[in-house]
């Protein structure tokens, strides 16, 4: 009896577990178009200029886009950006620029050579990418930042 209990305990080890979520990566523009999709957002997948994936994203009110980096042949990409900017025509000056950086963790802003003011959030996925909702928490910290920023410049 003793080795039936041995056995079946056994087959428990080794019976497959219930797929957990798959993880958010940058692979391709897909699979954080999904998670936004998923999300109820509106996602356009389109290239940018070098041909690397590029999301344009409605999120509950908030317009940015999705830049990806470190990409092998525009496909296996390890990193994004998330990006906004704000057509301020040099009404944000450089000094307010530096004070949202040096009191703002993550996002970072900076002044266009056009004079307006930008945003932007790099988010490394590296080969395994980012669980669901470490990845919704990561998306949840860009569109405060997004709008702490707007307020801060005045939007």
């Amino acid at each position: 009896m003793n080795m039936l209990k041995a056995i079946a305990a056994s087959a428990v080890l080794v019976m497959p577990v219930a797929a957990a979520a798959q993880n958010v990566v940058a692979k391709t523009g897909d699979s954080v178009a999904g998670f936004f999709k998923d999300e109820g957002a509106k996602v356009e997948v389109t290239t940018d200029s070098v041909g690397d994936p590029n999301l344009k994203v409605e999120y509950y009110g908030n317009d940015f886009s999705v830049y990806y980096y470190g990409c092998d042949g525009n496909i296996n990409c390890d990193a994004i950006q998330f990006y906004s900017g704000y057509q301020t025509d040099g009404g944000v000056r450089l000094a307010k620029i530096n004070e949202w950086n040096r009191e703002n963790r993550f996002a970072r802003g900076y002044v266009s050579e056009e004079g307006s003011a930008r945003i932007e959030m790099d988010v490394f996925l590296g080969s395994e990418g980012m669980s669901p909702d470490d990845f919704a928490q990561t998306v949840g910290i860009w569109t405060r930042r997004m709008a702490e920023f707007e307020e801060f410049i005045d939007w």
